[in-house]
């Protein structure tokens, strides 16, 4: 999202962050990012570590009072980050069930390939945060388009990183399934509304079948 522009025309963002990542130096130094609206720390971007960034990243970083790292344990505390009024955390998934289970460690049901991390942590404080949002980003298929990110039901044996109750806003690159709040039929068409629409026929009869859901 960064590298790609999302935050360019952006103004008082601020950083909170498990890892500072490439991009995020250019917007402290665009002035998108002032961290000046943040409660904790303000006019500080906060990290625990930083990660595929450029030597000029890293030459920005260093010695920067603008930029302080702290330990993991500290910053990815839910209650640290969520004094911060509206934190907007932007985490990825694998795929979401039509309940709005969301799974960002396995593949094939058990088979892991990404370790939880602080997605949950960062997840529970925007629910925690005064006008946060808990944002989850991901492309709508997987394999090359072979199958679709949003399925009906998880795998047997599938992780689920953040369950249903706390589900909130699913972002593909064909729109955005608002899910907090809403009944499973509700979750089920917003995502079906955002899946690949050479899946959504296949979804929608599974969603009938499931639950009754018609178009």
């Amino acid at each position: 999202l960064v590298r790609g522009g999302a935050f360019d025309e952006k103004q008082g963002l601020g950083l909170h962050s498990e890892m500072i990542i490439p991009g995020w130096t250019k917007l402290i130094r665009g002035g998108q990012m002032d961290d000046l609206n943040k409660a904790f720390r303000p006019g500080v971007a906060v990290a625990a570590g930083w990660a595929g960034c450029t030597p000029q990243d890293l030459d920005f970083i260093a010695e920067n009072p603008r930029c302080e790292l702290h330990p993991s344990d500290f910053v990815l505390d839910p209650k640290v980050m969520a004094a911060n009024d509206r934190v907007h955390a932007i985490n990825s998934a694998i795929n979401v069930d039509f309940q709005g289970q969301i799974n960002a460690e396995t593949v094939h049901g058990p088979r892991m390939i990404n370790g939880t991390g602080g997605q949950p942590d960062s997840h529970y404080a925007a629910m925690y945060s005064k006008g946060g949002r808990a944002i989850t980003v991901m492309k709508s298929t997987a394999l090359g388009g072979a199958v679709s990110r949003v399925v009906p039901v998880h795998e047997p044996g599938t992780v689920v990183t953040i369950p249903r109750s706390l589900a909130d806003t699913i972002v593909t690159e064909y729109g955005v399934a608002q899910l907090f709040g809403k009944s499973t039929r509700e979750r089920a068409a917003e995502l079906i509304s955002v899946a690949h629409p050479d899946f959504r026929p296949e979804l929608q009869r599974e969603a009938e079948q499931l639950f009754g859901l018609r178009p």
